[in-house]
């Protein structure tokens, strides 16, 4: 029989975890070689992000690649860029916004030139998005790959991609280029050769957008970006004009991304709809809902926000998922108090105790209140684990029921059973992760995921990186003990009141 001598496309489309919510969501689960399971979800190649002003788009922008880049500078240096089309970016806050990522704390990725932010006030956007490509091109050639943790197609070997690199539009609203930029300056405001301005910036942005999705891919360059919402203009008016065409399920008939075409939302993986932001006031205080301990409360403080986002489509998992994302004015998107706050509205899940005093049933010793569960996040880092493992167990019984099966169990017996297996539970909480990374097996702290501990409690899975007595293997053990001595901050801090 003839066959088609093609070469496949890879097996996996690498996403990136970033937390926060957004993994289990946008992820998948795939077996690693030693039985493990590693969620393949986050930041896709693509990323768009569409609000009306003022609604944090920016920030959340910053925060996907930045958590994604922390994961990626575990093991391997990556490179990060910024274009402000908007000509409003400021570097210190970048860098304030970097430096809550524990990888980058007290670091200046600029001056240390891993991440370059530059405008349209130095490049035009065809010039920037060529540089962008002339970058690609230059590192598919030269770059060699490296392992992820996911089985390639012959089932032993590891999938291998290049070492990912970022980049943030922000926003493709305001992206011009030099046609149109030469369009503007010919014809004075009211001529008609300015009558198809929009038209050219429409094609120029359409051809970028068409082109992003296997210049991405091919070069693992992870792109992300903003654009505007506002309302479509009503052309007919009166009784019997036509409604407006719907064009998304989850965007209202009105609604309009501004400036960008149809594509943003066909080219993009993941395209997030910030579509409501209001302030967390507690309503008997009238102070923030989760203050800062040892901060005087205020009356009408506005600094912490919940942005209420919709996945307006999705490559990756379904579309229309709504979401609850909290973001300090200071401090930027805050994803572990993100996940107690959904947890706490998922019905209070995997949390016992009373309205005032409860406590995680996968932490018990770690008493907390409302007015000190953000501080304990803050400090410890045994809390922030337990939050992310009871958060993702929440989600999975709302989005992998038919995934994760029979394997779901309440976090109370999660605890109680690995506890009863003979596991060190203070061990994994302060020892493991549940992300992903390159050279997954040679990151210094061992890989445990959320559906792994969902296994060990029901006997189903034993870490590779443990002994059959469940003590650390020795290979495993020097790495971690190397990298607590150089890491003795982390360390954690017993809160428990």
């Amino acid at each position: 029989m003839f066959s088609m001598d093609l070469k496949p496309a890879p097996l996996v489309k690498a996403t990136i975890n970033v937390g926060c919510g957004l993994d289990i969501p946008t992820g998948t689960w795939h077996e690693g070689k030693h039985g493990e399971h590693i969620l393949n979800g986050g930041l896709g190649f693509v990323t768009g992000i569409t609000s009306v002003g003022n609604q944090f788009k920016s920030t959340l922008l910053h925060y996907l690649m930045l958590s994604a880049a922390s994961k990626i500078m575990e093991t391997h240096a990556t490179r990060l860029s910024t274009y402000d089309t908007e000509t409003n970016v400021h570097e210190t806050r970048l860098i304030s916004l970097s430096q809550a990522f524990k990888i980058f704390k007290d670091r200046n990725l600029i001056d240390e030139g891993i991440w370059t932010t530059t405008d349209k006030t130095v490049y035009l956007g065809n010039e920037y998005f060529e540089l962008i490509k002339a970058f690609i091109r230059r590192k598919v050639k030269e770059s060699k790959k490296v392992n992820t943790p996911f089985v390639d197609r012959d089932k032993t070997s590891y999938m291998q991609i290049f070492v990912p690199t970022f980049d943030e539009i922000d926003s493709l609203t305001e992206f011009q280029s030099a046609s149109e930029l030469t369009m503007l300056e010919e014809n004075e405001l009211g001529d008609s050769g300015a009558n198809t301005f929009h038209m050219r910036s429409g094609l120029v942005k359409q051809r970028l957008l068409m082109e992003l999705p296997a210049l991405a891919g091919s070069g693992y360059h992870y792109t992300l970006m903003t654009a505007q919402l506002g309302k479509e203009s009503a052309i007919a008016a009166g009784p019997m004009s036509a409604p407006p065409t719907k064009k998304l399920n989850y965007l209202k008939n009105n609604d309009k991304i501004k400036g960008v075409t149809d594509k943003f939302t066909f080219a993009t993986t993941n395209c997030l709809h910030i579509y409501n932001m209001s302030a967390m006031v507690n309503q008997s205080t009238k102070a923030a809902e989760y203050p800062i301990a040892g901060q005087d409360p205020m009356s009408g403080d506005t600094d912490l926000n919940r942005l209420s986002i919709r996945f307006l489509r999705s490559k990756s998992g379904p579309s229309g998922i709504e979401l609850g994302i909290i973001v300090s004015q200071k401090e930027g998107i805050l994803p572990s108090l993100t996940e107690f706050d959904f947890i706490k509205g998922y019905n209070r899940f995997g949390i016992s105790g009373t309205l005032q005093h409860y406590a995680l049933d996968l932490y018990p010793e770690c008493k907390l209140q409302r007015t000190t569960v953000r501080s304990k996040i803050d400090n410890d880092p045994k809390l922030r684990r337990a939050m992310n493992i009871t958060s993702e167990i929440a989600q999975m019984k709302l989005y992998m029921q038919s995934e994760v099966g029979d394997q779901l169990m309440e976090p109370k017996d999660v605890y109680e059973k690995i506890k009863a297996a003979g596991y060190d539970w203070d061990f994994i909480l302060e020892n493991t992760r549940g992300y992903w990374t390159l050279d997954n097996e040679k990151n210094p702290v061992p890989f445990l995921s959320s559906l792994d501990i969902l296994r060990m409690a029901a006997g189903k899975y034993h870490p590779y990186w443990m002994e059959a007595d469940k003590t650390i293997k020795k290979e495993y053990k020097a790495r971690l003990e190397e990298y607590r001595k150089a890491n003795p901050d982390e360390l954690v801090v017993n809160l428990a009141e």
